[in-house]
Protein backbone atom coordinates (compact mmCIF):
# COMPACT_ATOMS: atom_id res chain seq x y z
CA UNK A 1 0.00 0.00 0.00
CA UNK A 2 1.61 3.52 -0.99
CA UNK A 3 0.63 6.21 1.76
CA UNK A 4 -1.51 9.45 0.46
CA UNK A 5 -0.33 12.27 0.95
CA UNK A 6 -0.55 14.04 4.16
CA UNK A 7 -1.07 10.36 6.08
CA UNK A 8 1.73 8.88 8.03
CA UNK A 9 2.21 5.48 9.47
CA UNK A 10 2.36 4.81 13.40
CA UNK A 11 4.75 2.79 14.82
CA UNK A 12 3.58 -0.04 17.04
CA UNK A 13 6.58 -2.01 17.58
CA UNK A 14 10.09 -1.28 17.64
CA UNK A 15 12.09 -4.63 17.26
CA UNK A 16 15.45 -3.73 16.52
CA UNK A 17 17.47 -0.53 15.25
CA UNK A 18 16.84 -2.36 11.65
CA UNK A 19 13.22 -3.42 12.09
CA UNK A 20 9.77 -2.14 12.93
CA UNK A 21 6.34 -2.93 12.40
CA UNK A 22 4.24 0.48 11.14
CA UNK A 23 0.15 0.87 10.89
CA UNK A 24 -1.43 2.33 8.33
CA UNK A 25 -4.42 4.45 7.94
CA UNK A 26 -6.31 1.76 6.99
CA UNK A 27 -5.51 -0.56 9.78
CA UNK A 28 -3.26 -2.79 7.87
CA UNK A 29 0.61 -3.19 9.06
CA UNK A 30 3.99 -2.59 7.00
CA UNK A 31 7.55 -3.97 8.33
CA UNK A 32 9.94 -1.47 7.71
CA UNK A 33 13.67 -2.77 7.64
CA UNK A 34 16.46 -0.49 6.74
CA UNK A 35 19.68 0.25 8.80
CA UNK A 36 18.77 2.35 11.70
CA UNK A 37 15.16 3.01 10.87
CA UNK A 38 14.08 2.03 14.46
CA UNK A 39 17.08 3.81 15.69
CA UNK A 40 15.84 5.67 18.83
CA UNK A 41 11.86 5.37 17.96
CA UNK A 42 9.31 4.45 19.65
CA UNK A 43 5.81 2.55 19.74
CA UNK A 44 2.58 5.45 18.99
CA UNK A 45 5.57 7.70 16.99
CA UNK A 46 4.82 8.54 13.74
CA UNK A 47 7.53 7.51 10.65
CA UNK A 48 8.38 8.11 7.46
CA UNK A 49 8.30 4.70 5.32
CA UNK A 50 10.06 6.29 2.43
CA UNK A 51 12.71 6.32 4.78
CA UNK A 52 13.06 2.79 5.06
CA UNK A 53 15.32 0.33 2.53
CA UNK A 54 12.70 -2.08 1.98
CA UNK A 55 8.84 -2.58 2.93
CA UNK A 56 6.55 -5.42 3.30
CA UNK A 57 2.93 -6.01 3.67
CA UNK A 58 1.46 -9.20 4.73
CA UNK A 59 -0.10 -11.41 1.49
CA UNK A 60 -2.13 -13.79 3.64
CA UNK A 61 1.25 -16.59 3.97
CA UNK A 62 2.50 -14.39 7.12
CA UNK A 63 0.82 -11.91 9.37
CA UNK A 64 2.88 -8.84 9.30
CA UNK A 65 4.13 -8.88 13.15
CA UNK A 66 5.36 -12.55 12.52
CA UNK A 67 7.38 -11.70 9.97
CA UNK A 68 8.99 -9.03 11.82
CA UNK A 69 9.73 -10.84 14.49
CA UNK A 70 11.62 -13.30 12.42
CA UNK A 71 13.76 -10.08 11.01
CA UNK A 72 13.93 -8.95 14.16
CA UNK A 73 15.67 -11.88 15.73
CA UNK A 74 17.64 -12.42 12.65
CA UNK A 75 21.13 -10.90 12.71
CA UNK A 76 21.70 -7.38 10.38
CA UNK A 77 24.20 -9.19 8.39
CA UNK A 78 21.78 -12.03 7.37
CA UNK A 79 19.09 -9.66 6.69
CA UNK A 80 21.50 -8.26 3.73
CA UNK A 81 21.94 -11.02 2.85
CA UNK A 82 18.72 -12.41 2.23
CA UNK A 83 17.79 -9.11 0.95
CA UNK A 84 20.31 -10.12 -1.76
CA UNK A 85 18.77 -13.34 -2.52
CA UNK A 86 15.16 -11.97 -3.10
CA UNK A 87 17.00 -9.49 -5.86
CA UNK A 88 18.28 -12.15 -7.36
CA UNK A 89 14.96 -14.18 -6.91
CA UNK A 90 12.83 -11.02 -8.46
CA UNK A 91 15.33 -10.73 -11.31
CA UNK A 92 16.15 -13.91 -12.70
CA UNK A 93 12.32 -15.97 -11.29
CA UNK A 94 10.38 -12.79 -11.92
CA UNK A 95 8.95 -13.22 -8.67
CA UNK A 96 7.97 -10.12 -6.76
CA UNK A 97 9.80 -9.54 -3.22
CA UNK A 98 7.17 -10.46 -0.49
CA UNK A 99 7.19 -11.90 3.28
CA UNK A 100 6.51 -15.14 2.36
CA UNK A 101 9.40 -15.45 0.50
CA UNK A 102 11.71 -13.40 3.04
CA UNK A 103 10.57 -14.73 5.98
CA UNK A 104 11.62 -18.68 4.99
CA UNK A 105 13.93 -17.86 3.39
CA UNK A 106 15.54 -16.23 6.42
CA UNK A 107 14.66 -18.73 8.41
CA UNK A 108 16.24 -21.20 7.04
CA UNK A 109 19.58 -19.54 6.51
CA UNK A 110 19.35 -18.91 10.30
CA UNK A 111 19.39 -22.71 10.76
CA UNK A 112 21.79 -23.53 7.83
CA UNK A 113 24.34 -20.70 9.30
CA UNK A 114 23.90 -22.60 12.01
CA UNK A 115 24.31 -26.11 11.30
CA UNK A 116 27.77 -25.41 9.41
CA UNK A 117 29.10 -23.97 12.41
CA UNK A 118 28.21 -27.24 14.64
CA UNK A 119 29.55 -29.27 11.88
CA UNK A 120 26.26 -30.70 12.09
CA UNK A 121 25.06 -32.79 8.33
CA UNK A 122 21.65 -33.24 7.54
CA UNK A 123 19.91 -35.41 4.37
CA UNK A 124 18.57 -33.71 1.42
CA UNK A 125 16.62 -37.28 -0.36
CA UNK A 126 15.44 -34.71 -3.38
CA UNK A 127 18.60 -33.66 -4.94
CA UNK A 128 18.35 -35.76 -7.75
CA UNK A 129 14.55 -34.55 -8.48
CA UNK A 130 14.94 -31.21 -7.83
CA UNK A 131 18.23 -30.65 -10.00
CA UNK A 132 16.50 -32.30 -12.82
CA UNK A 133 12.57 -30.88 -12.38
CA UNK A 134 13.54 -27.26 -11.55
CA UNK A 135 17.09 -26.63 -13.06
CA UNK A 136 16.59 -22.48 -12.92
CA UNK A 137 15.30 -22.73 -9.38
CA UNK A 138 18.37 -25.40 -8.51
CA UNK A 139 20.88 -22.58 -10.48
CA UNK A 140 19.52 -20.50 -8.10
CA UNK A 141 19.76 -22.22 -4.89
CA UNK A 142 23.38 -23.25 -5.57
CA UNK A 143 24.46 -19.14 -5.97
CA UNK A 144 22.62 -18.50 -2.76
CA UNK A 145 25.09 -21.23 -1.07
CA UNK A 146 27.95 -19.36 -2.69
CA UNK A 147 26.77 -15.91 -1.81
CA UNK A 148 26.53 -16.69 1.97
CA UNK A 149 29.79 -17.94 1.71
CA UNK A 150 30.70 -14.95 0.54
CA UNK A 151 28.85 -12.09 2.53
CA UNK A 152 29.44 -14.30 5.68
CA UNK A 153 31.96 -16.23 5.58
CA UNK A 154 30.27 -19.66 6.51
CA UNK A 155 30.78 -22.79 4.06
CA UNK A 156 26.97 -24.31 4.16
CA UNK A 157 26.40 -27.84 3.36
CA UNK A 158 27.03 -28.35 -0.22
CA UNK A 159 23.16 -29.82 -0.58
CA UNK A 160 21.57 -26.92 1.46
CA UNK A 161 21.12 -25.63 -2.17
CA UNK A 162 18.24 -28.20 -2.84
CA UNK A 163 16.45 -26.62 0.41
CA UNK A 164 16.36 -22.52 -0.96
CA UNK A 165 15.31 -23.93 -4.49
CA UNK A 166 12.42 -25.74 -3.44
CA UNK A 167 11.72 -22.95 -1.24
CA UNK A 168 11.61 -20.58 -4.73
CA UNK A 169 9.87 -23.79 -6.29
CA UNK A 170 6.93 -22.78 -3.30
CA UNK A 171 6.54 -19.07 -3.97
CA UNK A 172 5.24 -19.85 -7.38
CA UNK A 173 2.50 -21.50 -5.67
CA UNK A 174 1.31 -18.59 -3.73
CA UNK A 175 1.13 -20.78 -0.19
CA UNK A 176 3.00 -21.59 2.90
CA UNK A 177 3.00 -25.00 3.01
CA UNK A 178 6.29 -26.12 2.45
CA UNK A 179 5.06 -30.01 2.41
CA UNK A 180 2.83 -29.26 -0.69
CA UNK A 181 6.04 -28.30 -2.90
CA UNK A 182 8.29 -31.53 -1.36
CA UNK A 183 4.98 -33.98 -2.07
CA UNK A 184 4.65 -32.31 -5.70
CA UNK A 185 8.40 -33.08 -6.15
CA UNK A 186 8.34 -36.62 -5.30
CA UNK A 187 4.98 -37.03 -7.73
CA UNK A 188 5.97 -35.70 -10.36
CA UNK A 189 9.57 -37.69 -9.99
CA UNK A 190 7.58 -40.70 -9.90
CA UNK A 191 5.46 -39.81 -13.01
CA UNK A 192 9.00 -39.89 -14.77
CA UNK A 193 9.85 -43.32 -13.55
CA UNK A 194 6.14 -44.76 -14.14
CA UNK A 195 6.91 -43.66 -17.77
CA UNK A 196 10.39 -45.10 -18.12
CA UNK A 197 8.96 -48.08 -16.62
CA UNK A 198 6.09 -48.58 -18.99
CA UNK A 199 8.17 -47.54 -22.20
CA UNK A 200 11.33 -49.54 -21.21
CA UNK A 201 13.21 -46.33 -22.18
CA UNK A 202 15.19 -43.72 -20.46
CA UNK A 203 13.17 -40.30 -20.77
CA UNK A 204 15.57 -36.96 -21.32
CA UNK A 205 14.52 -34.51 -18.49
CA UNK A 206 16.38 -31.84 -20.25
CA UNK A 207 14.68 -31.86 -23.52
CA UNK A 208 12.44 -29.89 -24.89
CA UNK A 209 9.03 -31.91 -24.45
CA UNK A 210 9.87 -32.81 -21.05
CA UNK A 211 10.61 -29.45 -19.37
CA UNK A 212 6.81 -28.40 -20.88
CA UNK A 213 5.33 -31.47 -19.27
CA UNK A 214 6.64 -30.25 -16.30
CA UNK A 215 5.72 -26.82 -16.42
CA UNK A 216 2.11 -28.14 -17.26
CA UNK A 217 2.45 -30.57 -13.75
CA UNK A 218 3.61 -27.91 -11.19
CA UNK A 219 0.70 -25.65 -13.04
CA UNK A 220 -1.71 -28.26 -12.42
CA UNK A 221 -0.47 -28.39 -8.88
CA UNK A 222 -1.12 -25.33 -8.13
CA UNK A 223 -4.43 -24.41 -9.90
CA UNK A 224 -5.69 -27.37 -7.48
CA UNK A 225 -4.61 -25.45 -4.06
CA UNK A 226 -5.82 -22.47 -5.37
CA UNK A 227 -9.36 -24.82 -6.79
CA UNK A 228 -8.95 -23.88 -9.95
CA UNK A 229 -9.54 -25.69 -13.44
CA UNK A 230 -7.49 -26.09 -16.85
CA UNK A 231 -8.94 -24.08 -19.51
CA UNK A 232 -11.83 -26.00 -21.91
CA UNK A 233 -10.12 -27.65 -24.60
CA UNK A 234 -13.51 -27.81 -26.76
CA UNK A 235 -12.49 -31.04 -28.33
CA UNK A 236 -11.91 -34.55 -27.72
CA UNK A 237 -8.64 -34.56 -27.81
CA UNK A 238 -7.80 -37.73 -25.44
CA UNK A 239 -9.59 -39.95 -28.35
CA UNK A 240 -7.38 -38.26 -31.06
CA UNK A 241 -4.31 -39.00 -29.34
CA UNK A 242 -5.65 -42.67 -28.19
CA UNK A 243 -6.21 -42.96 -31.89
CA UNK A 244 -2.50 -41.72 -32.65
CA UNK A 245 -0.41 -43.14 -30.30
CA UNK A 246 -2.60 -45.48 -27.94
CA UNK A 247 0.43 -46.39 -25.45
CA UNK A 248 1.01 -42.07 -24.96
CA UNK A 249 -3.13 -42.44 -23.81
CA UNK A 250 -2.46 -45.30 -21.84
CA UNK A 251 0.14 -43.62 -19.76
CA UNK A 252 -1.79 -40.60 -19.50
CA UNK A 253 -4.69 -42.50 -17.64
CA UNK A 254 -2.04 -43.77 -15.39
CA UNK A 255 -0.06 -40.70 -14.77
CA UNK A 256 -3.84 -38.62 -13.82
CA UNK A 257 -4.43 -41.54 -11.27
CA UNK A 258 -1.02 -41.58 -9.71
CA UNK A 259 -1.27 -37.27 -10.05
CA UNK A 260 -5.01 -38.12 -8.49
CA UNK A 261 -3.73 -39.95 -5.38
CA UNK A 262 -1.65 -37.31 -4.57
CA UNK A 263 -4.28 -34.59 -4.70
CA UNK A 264 -6.49 -36.46 -3.30
CA UNK A 265 -8.66 -35.76 -6.27
CA UNK A 266 -10.21 -36.87 -9.54
CA UNK A 267 -8.97 -35.15 -12.34
CA UNK A 268 -11.34 -34.27 -15.30
CA UNK A 269 -11.87 -35.11 -18.69
CA UNK A 270 -10.19 -32.03 -20.02
CA UNK A 271 -6.87 -32.38 -17.26
CA UNK A 272 -6.56 -35.90 -18.42
CA UNK A 273 -6.81 -34.88 -22.29
CA UNK A 274 -3.84 -31.92 -21.41
CA UNK A 275 -1.33 -34.92 -19.45
CA UNK A 276 -2.51 -37.05 -23.29
CA UNK A 277 -0.54 -34.40 -25.24
CA UNK A 278 2.26 -34.14 -23.10
CA UNK A 279 2.66 -38.03 -23.20
CA UNK A 280 1.77 -38.10 -26.66
CA UNK A 281 4.83 -35.73 -27.58
CA UNK A 282 7.53 -37.57 -24.85
CA UNK A 283 6.50 -40.31 -26.33
CA UNK A 284 7.37 -39.24 -29.88
CA UNK A 285 10.34 -37.44 -29.06
CA UNK A 286 11.25 -41.16 -27.41
CA UNK A 287 10.56 -42.94 -30.76
CA UNK A 288 12.21 -40.28 -33.04
CA UNK A 289 15.59 -40.62 -30.76
CA UNK A 290 15.81 -44.78 -29.78
CA UNK A 291 15.20 -44.87 -34.03
CA UNK A 292 17.54 -42.35 -34.85
CA UNK A 293 21.49 -43.77 -36.05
Amino acid sequence: MELKPGESATIKRVYNNNVLLAGLPDGSEMVLVGKGIGFNHRQGETVDVEAADQRFVPDGSFAASHGAGVLGDAPLEQIEVAREIMAMVQAELRLEPRLSLLVPILDHMGFAVQRAREGIKVDFPLRWEVAQLYPAEGNLGRRVVALIKEQLGVQLQDEEWVAFALHFVNQQWSTSDFSKTVSMTETIAKVFTLLSVRWQSNIDENAHSAARFVTHLRFLFARSAKATTSAVLGVDVFESVRQAYPEAAEAALEVAELIGEALNRHLGADEVSYLALHTSRLYVEMLKTENSP
